[in-house]
Parts: structure tokens; C-alpha cells; sequence
């Protein structure tokens, strides 16, 4: 079949691309022919890593980061080399069979990038559309109020499945009937699927942090660990001032960084899926519903640090976790998820 993705597959992070990159890995091995589709202007893209902000504060901010979000996106950029693609403008000429829609929050209204329709089905007439793990993130039914438009694309499209609990919740008060939930694309393939691309810019050892944000406190507790451990601090995309070395890279490259790190310190959901797929030592801070859910069913409870405490941070970084026990939680989700997958698009050809 020729299938077309409409996810954030260009995004300024890594798991956006990642997630990306494993459902067209999936599907590829699966005999299908992949593309994504182009929802917005390159010009519009590149805003996100450059001037895309709220606030003077922000603004300012990003013109001093100015070098490294540079290089972030001539790196994202050189990446997206990895998939073919389609213009929204040119999609009813491609005689596609099926479009899929996420995976990643393309449903969570609150974020003003996925009020845009065609994350919802808008825009592809008659081609049939399904969606694969897409994820609200923290927004609730109160939230669509004022978006019929909106709800009534979910109601025509064939779920899949969704990615999280909230989710789920949020699409069942929506639609006559209930979905289930199935794993991230980037949980679909296995870790030796990936092509990973060495990175051998860094000569110690070190702890990477990979979060948006980090309170002052962890902050300190981050730093003061890494010298107890005589190691270094490394920030990977998002750009942390306090951190001994930054590195903006393909998102190929963001895995081998996870694979050589002594430790991980992570509060996103893809961030904590490939220190877990790589069974590194880790503290996982968790701001969202969606990451508590992947947690909570992978049994990995044992890696959150939820308190400032330095002890207990120590203590999490350095403790044992049963990884075994996570590798029997992936594998039965990635089979089920896989069978709905296969059973959705086979339904398709009838």
C-alpha cells in the first residue's frame, strides 16, 4: 500500500523524528511504501527553532542560544534526508491507499500547532484515514469545546488505537464506542532496528540530561553528583546553560549519546523510552499523564524521582532495575499493537 503519515515528523526534538522514523521503519518492513506528509511551509518550520516565541524573555533567550539552535536545525534538517514526502497541496494527485494519522500529541488541543484540521483527518477526501497512538497529552473534553469541526473528523476516523490512558478516556467520551491502547511507534521496533549513528564528540564519561526544563534545584543536585561521580554534565538539543557540554545532533545520534551515557536524567516520554530500550541507569522526572501511563505499564515505577532530594536522586541513579521484566512488558504490547496495526490496514484492501 502507499501510505501517507501526518505526524510532527520535522519538529525541533528528537522523539517527534524518532517516532517518526520507527513507524516508517514498521511499515516499510511490513511490504508498504512510506511518506510523510509536508503540513506546513519550510518557512514555518524553521521558525520553531529559531524565533518562535511568546515573550520578549524568550525571544531574547533563543537569539542568545542563537549558534546552537543553529546547528540544531541544520542537524534536524540533514536527518530528514531519511524519508520521502508529500505537499498537503498535491495529496488527492498522489492516489494514496490509506493516510495515518500520528503518532506524538497531535491531539492534544491545548497546543496551538495541533489545532490545525488535517491532524484530525481534515483535507483528504475520500482517502481512508486511520490513526495509530496519537496522544492528547493533558488536555481533556472541556478542552474541544468550541472545535465541532474537530470532533467531528475523530468520530469518522478509524482509531487503532491511542497512546495513553488520558487519551483514551478523551476519545471514548467523544466516540460511540471504545479504543484500546497501544505502544509508541518508536516501542514497534526493536533497539537493533535502529541505524544508529555514532557520536564520538565526547571523551568522558558522563550523565546526559535531556529535558525541556530543570528546576534550580535538581539543577544543583545534577551538578553536584556529576563531581561527586567525577564525570561530566551533557545536554542533548535543549540547550542547559549550567551544563558542562551541549550537543545539538541528528536524532540518530541522540541514541548512541544514550547508549554511552553513565546515566540519563530525563523528564519526556521519548527520552525515557530509549534510556529504558538501552537499560541504562536513569532518574526520570515525570510532568505529564502520558509519561506517568508509559511508567506505569512498562513497571519501570522504580525510576521516578518525585522530590528535590539529593539522596534520592543519588539513590535512583545508582540502584538495579529489572529490565528483564521491561522487555516482557514491551514485547506483549508491541505484539498486540502490531496485530491491530496489521488487521486495520488488511481491512483496508477488502
Amino acid at each position: 500500500m502507499k501510505i501517507g503519515i501526518v505526524t510532527p515528523y520535522e519538529e525541533a526534538n528528537y522523539g517527534a523524528y524518532l517516532q517518526a522514523y520507527a513507524t516508517k521503519i514498521f511499515l516499510e518492513n511490513e511490504g508498504h511504501d512510506v511518506f510523510f506528509v509536508k503540513w506546513r511551509s519550510e518557512y514555518v518550520r524553521k521558525k520553531a527553532f529559531y524565533i518562535n516565541s511568546t515573550n520578549m524573555k524568550a525571544f531574547i533567550k533563543k537569539l542568545i542560544h542563537y549558534k546552537h539552535n543553529h546547528k540544531n536545525y541544520i542537524s534536524m534538517t540533514e536527518s530528514l534526508k531519511e524519508f520521502k514526502t508529500i505537499n498537503m497541496k498535491d495529496i488527492n494527485d498522489a492516489k494514496l491507499d490509506c493516510i495515518i494519522l500520528g503518532s506524538d500529541e497531535i491531539w492534544n488541543i491545548t497546543m496551538k500547532i495541533f489545532q490545525k484540521e488535517v491532524f484530525f483527518g481534515g483535507g483528504f477526501n475520500e482517502t481512508p484515514i486511520l490513526a495509530y497512538a496519537p496522544s492528547a497529552g493533558n488536555a481533556t473534553i472541556s478542552d474541544f469545546e468550541g472545535y465541532n469541526n474537530i470532533i467531528n473528523l475523530v468520530n469518522n476516523v478509524n482509531v487503532i488505537g491511542v497512546r495513553d490512558e488520558n487519551t483514551r478516556n478523551l476519545i471514548n467520551d467523544m466516540r460511540s464506542y471504545s479504543t484500546e491502547i497501544v505502544c509508541d511507534p518508536t516501542l514497534l521496533i526493536c533497539s537493533k532496528d535502529y541505524m544508529v549513528k555514532k557520536n564520538t564528540s565526547i571523551k568522558d564519561k558522563y550523565i546526559l540530561i535531556y529535558a525541556y526544563y530543570v528546576s534550580p534545584e535538581m539543577r544543583d543536585n545534577l551538578i553536584l553528583f556529576a563531581k561527586e561521580k567525577g564525570i561530566k554534565t551533557v545536554s542533548a538539543c535543549m540547550y542547559q546553560s549550567w551544563c558542562d557540554i551541549n550537543i545539538a545532533c541528528e536524532p540518530l545520534e541522540f541514541i548512541s549519546l544514550i547508549q554511552n551515557a553513565e546515566y540519563v536524567f530525563t523528564t519526556t516520554f521519548h527520552g525515557s523510552i530509549f534510556t529504558f530500550m538501552n537499560h541504562k541507569k536513569c532518574a526520570i522526572q515525570v510532568p505529564s499523564k502520558k509519561l506517568l501511563d508509559l511508567i506505569k505499564w512498562t513497571g519501570m515505577d522504580s525510576a521516578i524521582i518525585d522530590s528535590q532530594d539529593y539522596e534520592k536522586l543519588n539513590y535512583t541513579l545508582n540502584q538495579e532495575y529489572d529490565y528483564e521484566k521491561f522487555e516482557e512488558n514491551i514485547s506483549k504490547r508491541r505484539e498486540k499493537s502490531a496485530k491491530l496495526y496489521r488487521e486495520a490496514l488488511s481491512a483496508l484492501k477488502i
